[in-house]
C-alpha cells in the first residue's frame, strides 16, 4: 500500500520531516511512502498536513490538525480549513479539544492520535537536579522563540518578576531563545542556553531540569509535553493542546492561569522540596510515562487508520 504525505507547499518543516522519519522507521514492510508537494496519482491513501492550501481533497484522504483551532492567526482561520476537513475521509486530531471543536462544526469523522516520544532517545530519569543537591529549582523552556509570541512570551516576562532568582534558575533550549535568556539574566536569574541542541542530547537537557515550563497561549501539541512525560519531568503548563488530555492539576502538574500574580505563589511553593504541593506533583509525575505513547505506538494507530480507509471500513 502506497501512502502519500502531501505537503501542499514547498515550505520546509523540521517537525514534519521528523514525523515522516518515524513513519518510515516504524511502519510494516507492506507500506510505502511518498512525500510530495502535490498529490501522487499512484497513491492508495493521501495524508494531507496543510489541507487548507488545497482546492479539493481526493478520495481516501486523511488530514491531520497540527494547530490550535482557537488560534486567531489569519493564516489559520478555520474557514480556510472547513471545506477540506468535510471532504476528508478522516480527520486526525492531536487532542480531544480539537475533536470537540470540530464536532461543533459538523466534522464528525475524527480520531485523536497525539504525537509520541522517541523512546530510542528519551527514558525516565532517575532523579532531578534538586535531588542531586542543586541549590535552586530549575525550570526548563524547550521551544523556539516566535515573534508572534504565542509561546507565552508576554506572560513569561511578567511571571518571572514574581519569582525569586535566588530560588529558581533556567535551562532554555530552542532557536532564538537568546532573547529570553537576556531578559532573565537582567532580572538576576542564572540561565543555561542551548539554541541548537542535537536531539540525541535532549535526554541530558531533561536531566538538567526539575520542571518543564510551557506557557503557550495556543498549541496543537506541543512536542515537549510527551517528551517531558517520558522522562518523568513534572510540567507547569497552560491547559492547551495535549495538557488537559494527559495531565491533572495539582497531581502531576500545575495548570497555569496566565495570571502571573495568581500563578507565581503556587510555583514558588515548588522551590521547597518538603511542601505538600511539591511532594504531590513529584510523586504524580512518576507515572506520566505510562500515559504517553511512543512514536511506534502512534505510527501503528495511523497504519490501522490507513488500512481501514483502504478497505472501506471508514
Amino acid at each position: 500500500m502506497l501512502i502519500n504525505h502531501v505537503l501542499s507547499s514547498e515550505t520546509v518543516s523540521g517537525i514534519f520531516n521528523a514525523i515522516f522519519e518515524y513513519f518510515h522507521k516504524h511502519s510494516p514492510p507492506d507500506l510505502r511512502y511518498t512525500i510530495t508537494i502535490h498529490p501522487d496519482p499512484r497513491a492508495d491513501i493521501y495524508h494531507f498536513h496543510r489541507p487548507h492550501l488545497e482546492s479539493h481533497l481526493p478520495a481516501r484522504s486523511v488530514a491531520t490538525v497540527h494547530h490550535d483551532l482557537y488560534d486567531p492567526d489569519p493564516w489559520l482561520d478555520f474557514e480556510k480549513f472547513r471545506p477540506r476537513y468535510l471532504e476528508a475521509a478522516h480527520v486526525v486530531c492531536l487532542n480531544r479539544g480539537q475533536q470537540r471543536f470540530l464536532k461543533t462544526q459538523g466534522v464528525l469523522t475524527t480520531t485523536v492520535i497525539p504525537h509520541g516520544y522517541n523512546d530510542a532517545v528519551l527514558r525516565p530519569k532517575v532523579t532531578s537536579p534538586r535531588r542531586r543537591g542543586h541549590n535552586r529549582t530549575t525550570l526548563g523552556i524547550f521551544s523556539k522563540y516566535y515573534d508572534r509570541r504565542f509561546k507565552g512570551e508576554a506572560y513569561l516576562g511578567d511571571l518571572v518578576k514574581h519569582l525569586d532568582p535566588r530560588l529558581f534558575d533556567f535551562v532554555l533550549v530552542g532557536e532564538r531563545r537568546l532573547i529570553t535568556a537576556e531578559s532573565l539574566a537582567e532580572l538576576g536569574y542564572q540561565v543555561r542556553l542551548y539554541e541548537r541542541l542535537p536531539y540525541r542530547l535532549f535526554q541530558e537537557a531533561y536531566e538538567a531540569i526539575d520542571y518543564l515550563l510551557m506557557c503557550s497561549t495556543f498549541e496543537g501539541g506541543p512536542a515537549n509535553l510527551p517528551e517531558a512525560m517520558a522522562t518523568l519531568t513534572p510540567i507547569l503548563a497552560t491547559p492547551v493542546g495535549f495538557a488537559p488530555d494527559f495531565l491533572t492539576d495539582g497531581h502531576d502538574s500545575l495548570f497555569l492561569t496566565e495570571d502571573p500574580e495568581a500563578d507565581a505563589p503556587r510555583i514558588m511553593r515548588l522551590s521547597d522540596p518538603s511542601d505538600s504541593l511539591t511532594v504531590a506533583i513529584d510523586r504524580g509525575a512518576a507515572a506520566l510515562a505510562e500515559r504517553v505513547p511512543t512514536w511506534t505506538d502512534v505510527v501503528e494507530r495511523y497504519v490501522n487508520l490507513y488500512r481501514s480507509i483502504a478497505e472501506g471500513r471508514r
